[in-house]
């Protein structure tokens, strides 16, 4: 069984009956939308606010795992004056 990363879930069907009142819910409940076909994802929907928190989630967390590896190797690091660079 595929897991659901969604508060809602809809059919198919029912958003091609109505993909604008599908975005508003999904902007209005702060929400994912799942969408389904055959009681399996195929899909999702964000509202902008949320799809801006997840984007930047994951840049914060690629600039963690960077100054990660840039700290294990500071022993290798060599000092240097600012007119140098």
């Amino acid at each position: 069984m595929d897991a659901i990363h969604a508060g809602i879930t809809i059919g198919v069907t029912e958003l091609r009956e109505s993909p604008t009142r599908i975005l508003k819910r999904a902007e209005d409940e702060n929400q994912a939308v799942a969408i389904l076909n055959h009681n399996k994802p195929a899909g999702y929907i964000v509202s902008p606010r949320m799809m801006e928190a997840m984007l930047d989630s994951i840049a914060e967390n690629i600039a963690i795992n960077r100054a990660k590896e840039r700290l294990s190797s500071l022993s290798k690091a060599r000092k240097v004056k600012l007119d140098e660079l």
